[in-house]
């Protein structure tokens, strides 16, 4: 968790909404639950992407893929993505999923050019538990 500060600038600077369930303790919870899911990227040493992936044992989860936008189209993000889908693989997760926000169009299309899918047929919903915890700004 020495990296936070840097992956955080990395999914501002890449357009991802950072809420409540991104700070510190939050990642620390998540690395602790998906400890071979949590990628980084580097270039000499400098921190240039991050993807954090978790699963339920049937179904893995993508969460804030981003590659800092000096680096982006020069095929980073796929190299990424394609290790956590072998790491996937290798733990026998079925189907993987990710969420993307609407105005984020270029990222649906990155998605889309690599063979995923949109579906239509399911409606996401969400519940806050806590909304003490979930309204916290950062």
């Amino acid at each position: 968790m020495e990296s936070y500060e840097t992956v955080i600038n990395i999914w501002r600077k890449s357009g991802i909404s950072i809420g409540s369930s991104d700070t510190k303790e939050e990642l620390e919870r998540m690395l602790q639950r998906n400890p071979t899911l949590f990628l980084i990227g580097k270039i000499n040493k400098r921190i240039i992407g991050v993807v954090m992936g978790g699963s339920d044992g049937r179904r893995g989860y993508i969460h804030h893929l981003a590659i800092d936008p000096d680096y982006q189209r020069r095929g980073y993000g796929k190299m990424i993505l394609d290790r956590l889908i072998e790491k996937f693989r290798q733990m026998g997760v079925h189907k993987v999923h990710l969420f993307i926000e609407k105005y984020n169009i270029d990222v649906v299309k990155f998605y889309q050019n690599l063979g995923w899918e949109i579906r239509e047929d399911l409606i996401m919903m969400s519940h806050v538990p806590d909304d003490k915890l979930y309204k916290r700004n950062l």
